[in-house]
């Protein structure tokens, strides 16, 4: 028997008493046992039920950059691996304090693409909504990353995502599988987005709609990553032609890398140094990367690294060793698999919100 498939088997008792106690947890609420706050302007979760790399941050974005035409929006966060503590806001803070350690790597990053868009970070999503409101009394629609399991503050729209390659049926809880609920907590979504659709994927929506077990009114889409060209973000990296390299190192601290090392196979890729998701870098790290990579004048290669992890290798106690590095990212952007697709999805989020 399969060393993996024994392990498999004594987890299993751990994660279905996991998933008792979480799917009892959400009985309670969605039986208003327990009460939770109603949110008192539309406020749109994207959310998902594995544990992370389904692609969160760039679908909320995406729907940031959706609903800020017409409504006045805002973020809210929990600011996962941010060293900063309860509520925090942009417009508490002065400009040395907007940072990565202050906000975590996701949201400052999406305050770096949209930084008219009012951001705050709050492990409790109600107060941290009752504040934003507070700060912002003209907000109409609030955008929540990563608010699904979140039950005592009720979003009033829920975007659940599920990745094409691992999605939440036939997985099961945690310790053995990679959910955080039983996967009929998707019960509870209004949409449901396969993300990460490889090429000449099959997306039948009746399959789909079978395998995840959707209801009538829940809504189906298909999505995947279009990978921007590379950006130079240091000094040394502006002053290279970028359409003359060929070597190239790769740095990421994300949770599933393997399809952004996929499109990079245009490149010779000398060394991927992986870490874990929302790793914290360290100057010992990085300065290792300079040393072994790029102490050598004449050296063609260049540094590639993802729009999250860049966020985290501008800490102050690093970027002099980073702006030697010749650094470029890769932006990762969201598009649906059809035009049709992405506009009945863009009517019904604006619509719930004009609703």
């Amino acid at each position: 028997m399969p060393f993996k498939l024994i392990i498999g088997l004594l987890l299993t008792p751990f994660s279905l008493i996991f998933g008792c106690v979480t799917a009892i947890r959400r009985f309670l609420y969605r039986h208003r046992i327990l009460l939770s706050e109603e949110s008192p302007v539309p406020a749109i979760d994207i959310g998902n039920i594995a544990v992370g790399g389904t692609g969160k941050t760039p679908h909320t974005q995406y729907v940031i950059e959706l609903l800020k035409r017409d409504f006045h929006v805002a973020m809210l966060s929990r600011g996962y691996g941010r060293s900063s503590k309860g509520y925090q806001s942009v417009k508490q803070c002065d400009s040395t304090q907007i940072n990565a350690k202050t906000f975590g790597d996701e949201p400052f990053m999406t305050h770096c693409r949209f930084p008219e868009i009012p951001l705050a970070v709050d492990g409790d999503r109600a107060e941290g909504v009752r504040n934003l409101l507070d700060e912002y009394p003209d907000i109409k629609v609030v955008v929540l990353d990563d608010a699904y399991q979140h039950l005592s503050f009720r979003p009033t729209f829920h975007v659940l995502l599920t990745e094409y390659n691992r999605p939440y049926r036939p997985d099961m809880p945690m310790p053995a599988g990679k959910l955080r609920e039983f996967p009929c907590a998707a019960r509870d979504a209004d949409v449901i987005i396969v993300t990460k659709v490889p090429d000449n994927a099959n997306t039948e929506e009746s399959k789909w709609r079978h395998q995840l077990r959707l209801k009538p009114h829940q809504h189906l889409f298909f999505t995947r990553f279009r990978y921007e060209p590379l950006t130079p973000v240091t000094e040394a990296a502006q002053k290279m032609d970028v359409q003359s390299v060929r070597d190239i190192v790769v740095l990421t601290g994300i949770a599933h890398p393997k399809p952004l090392i996929d499109h990079l196979k245009q490149y010779n890729i000398v060394k991927h140094y992986a870490f874990p998701d929302h790793h914290v870098y360290t100057e010992k790290e990085i300065q290792s990367i300079y040393n072994q990579h790029f102490d050598n004048i004449g050296n063609e290669c260049i540094l590639v690294t993802t729009e999250k992890d860049w966020m985290r290798l501008q800490s102050e106690r690093m970027i002099n060793i980073v702006s030697l590095l010749p650094v470029f990212v890769v932006r990762v952007e969201v598009e649906f698999l059809t035009d049709t697709q992405r506009d009945k999805f863009n009517q019904i989020i604006t619509g719930h919100v004009r609703s």
